[in-house]
């Protein structure tokens, strides 16, 4: 998209300065846009569609601009998350931000290194808390969890905090369209070896994927890639415990079976 946006400015003979002032932008956000370092909005690829007369050649991207604006090492992924049709996660190290108690994050927050100063945390759990609307959102999106069982183990934030997270777990997969499962500690089968991953349908029905790791994170669209990551969930998922299976275990955890 960038170096069409260039090419056409270019060709027009349009200073990146002039385009900036016809689309309220600076040059150098203009420049920002063409290299791929600043996401477009769709409305901006209307505009510069119109500008430089491009007869719908830009205004075509734009169904698919809400998954391709993200650059691959720092996916923005909240954007697609709030807007997911269906969304399968399996989790290896820690609960899900969708699962979260505002406690458990406040703790994985304080718990980062290198320190982060205490309003960037305080941002970082609003932020996490407002992504949780998803769980209520209307229409309903069917959400899958599946942890391994070492994950429900540890207890983060003391004994307290733990507590108060399965619960809250248990809660949340009351609702009709959730569904946790937990993979077993005695699983004899080497799941896992990728690590986490998450998978959303977006609205459009399409498939794609996002993984993150030590402070990067990526946004997996190649269809052989993402088709991957499905049969790997797939795998796992049919060696976990039923829902049923995995309430159970999980009120065993608090000694409430």
């Amino acid at each position: 998209m960038g170096a069409q946006i260039r090419t056409l400015r270019e060709k027009n003979g349009v200073s990146r300065a002039e385009l900036g002032s016809q689309t309220n932008f600076s040059g150098s956000a203009i420049g920002a846009f063409e290299r791929g370092d600043r996401a477009i909005d769709p409305g901006m690829v209307v505009q510069l569609d119109e500008i430089f007369n491009a007869n719908g050649v830009l205004m075509a991207v734009v169904p698919y601009l809400e998954e391709e604006r993200h650059s691959p090492q720092y996916s923005n992924f909240t954007s697609i998350e709030a807007k997911a049709v269906s969304l399968w996660v399996y989790s290896t190290h820690m609960l899900h931000g969708l699962l979260q108690t505002e406690a458990y994050a406040r703790r994985l927050f304080e718990a980062y290194r290198p320190t982060v100063p205490a309003e960037e945390i305080e941002k970082r759990l609003a932020d996490r808390l407002v992504r949780q609307k998803l769980l209520h959102r209307d229409p309903a999106p069917e959400l899958c969890f599946v942890i391994e069982q070492s994950v429900l183990l540890r207890k983060t934030g003391g004994e307290s905090v733990w507590r108060d997270q399965i619960r809250h777990l248990l809660e949340v997969g009351r609702l009709p369209h959730v569904c946790i499962q937990v993979v077993p500690l005695d699983c004899e089968e080497p799941v896992g070896s990728d690590g986490s991953m998450t998978l959303v349908e977006v609205p459009q029905y399409r498939m794609v994927g996002y993984v993150e790791v030590q402070e990067h994170s990526w946004l997996i669209q190649k269809p052989e890639a993402v088709s991957g990551m499905v049969q790997r969930h797939a795998s796992i998922r049919g060696l976990a415990l039923t829902p049923r299976e995995s309430t159970h275990l999980i009120e065993q955890l608090l000694g409430e079976r």
